[in-house]
C-alpha cells in the first residue's frame, strides 16, 4: 500500500519541483543514485539548467557555485588589479596545486568527469577577452586575443590556462560584464602576465616543470594566436607589425 509520500514522488513534476530545492552537490552526485526514476528526472532540461549542464539564457548572471568551490583559483575576485603584483594574482600553478583536486586526482582526471561539461556560468560566457601582459625589463609587451562563438563550460578553460601557469604565467579571470572600460564587448577578461628575460639580463621565475596529475585523461588541444596592438611608445616592442603566438594543451 503506497503512502502519500509516495504517491507525491510518483508524479515526475512534483518529483522534479523537490530536487530542484536540493543543494547542488546533492543533486549531482547522489539524486540519481537513488533509482531510475530519480536519475531520469536529474536529466529535465530543468535541472539540468540548474546543474549548469544546459544554457539558461533568462537567468541572471552567476557564476557555477560548485565549480567556484573546486576550482577557486579560476573565480577568486581581485578586488584591486592595479595594485596587485601578478604574483600574487590568484592564479599560478601553486594555488592549482591546493585545489581539492590534489586530495583525490583520480576522481576528477578520469575520462567523463562532468565538472568538463559544466558552464562556467549562467548564462554562458560567448566571448573571452585574453590579455597577456609580459614584463622585459623597465617595458612591457601587450598581447591580446578574443574568443566568440563560445558555450564557455570548464573543460575547455582549465584545458587552455593550465598550461600557461605551468610555464610561469599568472592569471586572474574577470567575470560578466568585463572589459566595457577597455573598448571591448566580451563577457569576461582574462588577465594573463608573465616575467621573460630581456638584453638587460632580467632573471625569469623558471618553468615549473609539467605535473601530469593535474591534468585530465580528456585533455584537448586549446590554440589561441595573440596579436600584438599598435605599436606604441610605452612598449619596448619592436615586432611592428605586430605578432602571433600559438600555446597548446597537453593532447
Amino acid at each position: 500500500m503506497s503512502t502519500p509520500q509516495d504517491t507525491v514522488i510518483s508524479l515526475p513534476e512534483l518529483l522534479e519541483l523537490i530536487l530542484s530545492h536540493l543543494p547542488m552537490r546533492e543533486l549531482l552526485c547522489n539524486a540519481s543514485l537513488v533509482s531510475k526514476t530519480w536519475q531520469a528526472t536529474t536529466r529535465t532540461p530543468s535541472l539540468q539548467r540548474i546543474l549548469f549542464f544546459e544554457s539558461d539564457p533568462s537567468a541572471d548572471p552567476a557564476l557555477n557555485p560548485l565549480l567556484a568551490e573546486i576550482f577557486s583559483p579560476f573565480f577568486t575576485r581581485l578586488e584591486n588589479m592595479e595594485n596587485t603584483r601578478a604574483y600574487h594574482w590568484p592564479g599560478r600553478t601553486e594555488s592549482i596545486m591546493e585545489m581539492p583536486w590534489a586530495k583525490n586526482p583520480d576522481a576528477f582526471r578520469r575520462v567523463g568527469a562532468s565538472w568538463r561539461r559544466m558552464l562556467v556560468t549562467q548564462p554562458p560566457v560567448r566571448s573571452l577577452f585574453l590579455e597577456h601582459v609580459t614584463k622585459c625589463g623597465l617595458f612591457y609587451i601587450d598581447d591580446q586575443a578574443t574568443l566568440s562563438d563560445l558555450s564557455l563550460r570548464m573543460g575547455f578553460l582549465y584545458d587552455l590556462i593550465l598550461p600557461l601557469t605551468q610555464d610561469g604565467v599568472w592569471f586572474w579571470i574577470d567575470w560578466h560584464g568585463a572589459g566595457a572600460e577597455q573598448g571591448h564587448s566580451c563577457d569576461s577578461t582574462i588577465h594573463l602576465q608573465s616575467n621573460r628575460k630581456s638584453g638587460g639580463g632580467v632573471v625569469i621565475l623558471p618553468p615549473v616543470k609539467r605535473d601530469t596529475g593535474f591534468e585530465s585523461e580528456e585533455m584537448q588541444i586549446v590554440e589561441i594566436r595573440f596579436r600584438s596592438p599598435l605599436p606604441d611608445s610605452s612598449v619596448g616592442d619592436d615586432r611592428r607589425g605586430g605578432i602571433s603566438s600559438r600555446w597548446q594543451g597537453m593532447a
